[in-house]
């Protein structure tokens, strides 16, 4: 092990995973470097020159005071993240696409919202009712509903592809939708303490990436902890 440790640090050399399958690659580190902060400067991050994190973690746990009806103060503590460290970016290699581009993932688990956004994640489909007439429960479901699909030699299969969705969810857009649904079913107070909790949420916008600290002052990353898991 010690042999192949030199022989990595030697050539210059990291150990990174294919975005498909379980392949490992071994790439060189500035060709890897190089990849992450192209995709970085192509989606406008911007470097920090602070860390935010003890600022959001204190900004969480304000807001979840002020949200009684959505969080019983019994479960902040819970809630809230006791060691708070920055989430980190780590990206896997598209092998099957030109150029071999990334696709990135953010480690939350760490991070200050993450505790509040797995419970959010859950509290949240009690308060919004959505006719998921066009969402895929599951792949068995979906199995089931396509044997009961009758296709004719005219049907043709078309498949879209979005590039770099997670990093291109508009925040204000989305959390209007969310507003929209919530005062359908719930009063004035649910909703604003609701959203107060989302804006908290998606304002941690930021990542650490070898050991810089970056943010993207218009979108959101959610594929790291898939909101938040």
């Amino acid at each position: 092990m010690k042999e192949l440790n030199k022989k990595f640090t030697t050539e210059n050399a990291i150990i990174t995973q294919a975005d498909k399958g379980k392949t490992i690659l071994i790439i060189n580190s500035n060709e890897y470097s190089e990849k992450v902060h192209s995709f970085l400067n192509a989606n406008n991050f911007n470097i920090l020159t602070k860390d935010p994190t003890e600022k959001f973690h204190n900004l969480i746990h304000k807001t979840m005071q002020e949200s009684n009806l959505i969080i019983d103060k019994k479960q902040i503590k819970l809630l809230t993240q006791k060691k708070a460290l920055p989430p980190t970016l780590k990206t896997q290699l598209k092998l099957h696409k030109t150029d071999i581009p990334i696709r990135q993932v953010i480690n939350n688990r760490t991070a200050p919202v993450y505790k509040l956004a797995r419970y959010l994640t859950k509290t949240l489909d009690q308060y919004i009712s959505l006719n998921n007439y066009f969402n895929v429960t599951n792949s068995t479901n979906l199995a089931n509903d396509l044997t009961k699909l009758e296709i004719h030699e005219n049907h043709r299969t078309i498949s879209f592809d979005i590039k770099d969705l997670y990093v291109n969810i508009p925040i204000d857009e989305t959390l209007n939708i969310i507003k929209t649904k919530l005062l359908q079913n719930n009063n004035i107070q649910i909703t604003y303490q609701m959203l107060s909790l989302l804006k908290v949420i998606l304002s941690q916008n930021y990542f650490m990436f070898q050991q810089k600290r970056s943010i993207n002052l218009h979108t959101v990353f959610l594929r790291g902890h898939r909101f938040v898991a």
